[in-house]
């Protein structure tokens, strides 16, 4: 993920870098667009006529016919002068021209292609210094500002220039150390990066505000998550050695063997399974089985609990611990005797796993902790975004738990 960040950042600094180059480039490229459409004209227009009159026995540059005709209108011809008819075309004389033009000349074009990479360079090494992530306090903003303003002095002494001559050199062995042009476009370079360096400051540390925020949400939930299960634990295995001290009571001692078996096997997955914050339908119901038995043996066939969740959501997923605390409501707020045998009926259907009693209440109900269903309220709230679902039509209570399937964002 690191690695995939940092060649975008290199990227899109490549690409704004070469955007600068660009701009500060304009003139160069606009040049070049005028001397094509020039040459593509003159290309194009038909060849014409000049004739040249070349004087033998004189030194001097040949003169064009019309100034010759005009001065034989003043002199007569001497007989000496030899005319010679040249054509020539637009094209050759617009060559003729341009050898006084640095820039139209190949070493121009050499020098512009090596202008446009000076300063994409330098703008790649200032978006660098702007951007590149650093844990130390002293890299700061006006650090990386400073640092860049550096930079850019000494840029301006190695800048390529071309002379009239077409001499490509670099500023410092020039003549003249000043030059406005280079110092608009060195400046116009450092300013876009500045200002570009402050926007993704100011981004990074939103990201960072928003990065910090989410760790400490997600350190608060687990510490609210941790003390609901620190609840459930010891709610547990005080009903759980109230069950056995009452088979000792009643001298009940193979039967409290058992059951000690069978306790230590739910704790095996409280502790395993317990502290997770998430677990598969399987587990829960093989959990389920022992922490069953420990019921029917307090209860003495006077509890029945049936099973039937389909297979196909045995690989979905719920929070550890969803289903033996309902189960422990039904036998705290119901009455179970042998005239009230109690049912409960473990159930599946599309997203939920449905636990549904009758309804007999006790004549003197017990004071409530507020752990079962409000402990398993929050947990759900906090481990999958979505609520359990309670519905009491005064016969029948019933709780749909949400189940998640694993291969799909939760």
């Amino acid at each position: 993920m690191k690695s995939t960040t940092n060649r975008k950042a290199f990227a899109l600094n490549l690409l704004i870098a070469i955007v600068i180059s660009v701009v500060v480039n304009f003139s160069y490229l606009v040049f070049i667009m005028v001397e094509n459409s020039n040459n593509n004209r003159q290309a194009s227009e038909p060849h014409r006529t000049t004739t040249e009159v070349v004087a033998p026995t004189s030194d001097k540059q040949p003169l064009i016919v019309e100034d010759v005709i005009k001065a034989n209108e003043q002199e007569p011809q001497n007989g000496k002068e030899e005319i010679i008819i040249r054509e020539e075309s637009i094209s050759n004389l617009s060559k003729q021209r341009q050898t006084n033009n640095p820039w139209a000349t190949e070493k121009g074009h050499l020098f512009m292609m090596m202008d446009m990479l000076y300063y994409a360079g330098v703008a790649m090494l200032l978006l660098w210094i702007m951007t590149f992530p650093t844990r130390r306090q002293h890299w700061g903003y006006v650090w990386r500002m400073l640092v860049c303003i550096a930079l850019l002095t000494l840029f301006y002494f190695i800048a390529p220039q071309i002379t009239w001559r077409g001499d490509i050199i670099i500023t410092a062995s020039a003549r003249r150390l000043f030059n406005p042009m280079l110092l608009l476009k060195l400046s116009t370079t450092g300013l876009i990066v500045v200002l570009y360096g402050k926007i993704y400051q100011m981004h990074y540390k939103q990201q960072e505000i928003e990065v910090e925020n989410e760790r400490l949400k997600n350190e608060n939930l687990t510490w609210q998550y941790n003390t609901l299960v620190n609840q459930v634990n010891p709610h547990f295995l005080f009903n759980s050695l109230n069950s056995l001290s009452m088979l000792v009571r009643e001298e009940k001692k193979d039967d409290a063997l058992v059951y000690i078996d069978q306790m230590s096997d739910t704790y095996r997955y409280i502790i395993q399974d317990g502290t997770t914050e998430m677990t598969t339908v399987e587990n829960e119901l093989r959990f389920l089985e022992a922490y069953k038995y420990l019921l029917e043996i307090r209860y003495a066939g006077k509890l029945h609990i049936n099973v039937e969740v389909d297979n196909m959501f045995y690989t979905c997923e719920l929070p550890p611990l969803s289903i033996q605390p309902l189960i422990e409501n039904v036998v705290k707020h119901n009455t179970i005797t042998s005239a009230h045998p109690m049912t409960i009926d473990i159930t599946s259907e599309e997203g939920y796993v449905v636990v549904a009693n009758t309804l007999t209440p006790k004549l003197e109900p017990e004071s409530s902790t507020g752990i079962g269903l409000s402990n398993l309220s929050h947990r759900y709230e906090l481990l999958t975004g979505r609520n359990i679902v309670v519905e009491n039509n005064g016969a029948t209570f019933t709780v749909k738990l949400p189940i998640t399937n694993p291969n799909n964002a939760r």
